[in-house]
C-alpha cells in the first residue's frame, strides 16, 4: 500500500507516499492527532488523491499517477500570528524556486496559486492552529499539475499542467516531491535565521505576482472593474489602484476575472 523514500542529504524526513487517499491534508491531520507528534517536515504523498481540498472550499481535482499532490507539517513556533501571511509567500516562492530548478517559468497569482502564462497549474491549502499569540502548527497541502493532460470542461481554459504548458514530463514523481519539499524547507530555514529577511521576503513575493504592473479585470460581489496591480502588502492584503485611488482588498474580497 505504501513505500518510504527518504530526502537524502539535507531533510533526512520520510516521506509517505500512498497509493490512494481522500485527502493528504486530512489525513495528515488525521495522524497528528495521535498522542506522539509526528516530526517537522512530515509529509504525504498520494499517486491518486480523490477528495483533495483547495481554497474557497473548492475541490482540487487530480488524475491518478499524474500529479504531485502532498501534504506537510511544519510548527513555525516564531511567528506570530500577525505574519501569518509570511508562511504564505514561504511556501509560494519555494514552489517558483523548485519550477525555476526544472527550468519552468511561472507566476504567483495573489494569495497563493501558481500560473505558466494564463494558467493556474498548483494551489496551496494552508491550516494553520494557533497556541496565544504564534502559530503552533501548520498542515500544508500541496498540488501541482505535473504529467496531466486532460482536464473537466468547467476549468479546461484556466488550469493546466507543466506537461501540457511546457511539453516536460517529469517521470519520477515521489523524487519530484522530495526535491520540491528540499526547496521549500530552504526558504522556511532561511527566514527562520533571519538570513531572509521579512522585507526581501515580500518584495521577492511581489517581484513574483502575476500581473503585478498591469491593468486588469477584477470582480467583488457584483461588480466587475479594471484596475491597476500596485503591490501585496506584508499583511496579504492586495493593493490596487481604482480610478486613480488605492484601495485594499482581504483574501476572498476580490478575485480575477481570468477569462
Amino acid at each position: 500500500m505504501q513505500n518510504n523514500t527518504f530526502s537524502g542529504e539535507s531533510l533526512r524526513q520520510k516521506l509517505i507516499v500512498l497509493d490512494e487517499i481522500g485527502s493528504t491534508n486530512d489525513y495528515l491531520k488525521s495522524q497528528l492527532s495521535n498522542f506522539k507528534p509526528l516530526p517537522e517536515w512530515s509529509a504525504i504523498m498520494a499517486k491518486n488523491q480523490t477528495h483533495g481540498r483547495g481554497q474557497r472550499e473548492n475541490v482540487w481535482c487530480s488524475e491518478p499517477n499524474s500529479n504531485i499532490t502532498f501534504s506537510f507539517v511544519l510548527y513555525p513556533t516564531h511567528l506570530p500570528l500577525t505574519d501569518h501571511f509570511s508562511l504564505n509567500m514561504l511556501i509560494s516562492l519555494g514552489i517558483i524556486d523548485w519550477l525555476e530548478s526544472i527550468q519552468v517559468k511561472a507566476t504567483i497569482k495573489w494569495p497563493n496559486d501558481i500560473l505558466i502564462g494564463n494558467k493556474k497549474i498548483a494551489g496551496i491549502l494552508i491550516e494553520n492552529k494557533s497556541a496565544g499569540q504564534s502559530i503552533k502548527q501548520s498542515v500544508i497541502g500541496i498540488g501541482i499539475n505535473v504529467n496531466q493532460k486532460q482536464f473537466f470542461e468547467d476549468i479546461a481554459n484556466t488550469a493546466s499542467s507543466i506537461l501540457n504548458e511546457t511539453g516536460k514530463f517529469i517521470h519520477d514523481l515521489p523524487e519530484a516531491c522530495l526535491n520540491l519539499l528540499t526547496h521549500l524547507h530552504h526558504r522556511f530555514q532561511d527566514h527562520k535565521c533571519k538570513k531572509l529577511n521579512d522585507s526581501r521576503l515580500l518584495q521577492e513575493y511581489n517581484d513574483n505576482l502575476f500581473r503585478k504592473s498591469i491593468i486588469s479585470s477584477y470582480s467583488t460581489g457584483n461588480r466587475s472593474f479594471e484596475a491597476y496591480l500596485l503591490r501585496v502588502d506584508k499583511t496579504g492584503e492586495l493593493v490596487l489602484l481604482e480610478n486613480n485611488s488605492e484601495k485594499k482588498y482581504y483574501f476572498k474580497e476580490v478575485v480575477f476575472n481570468l477569462q
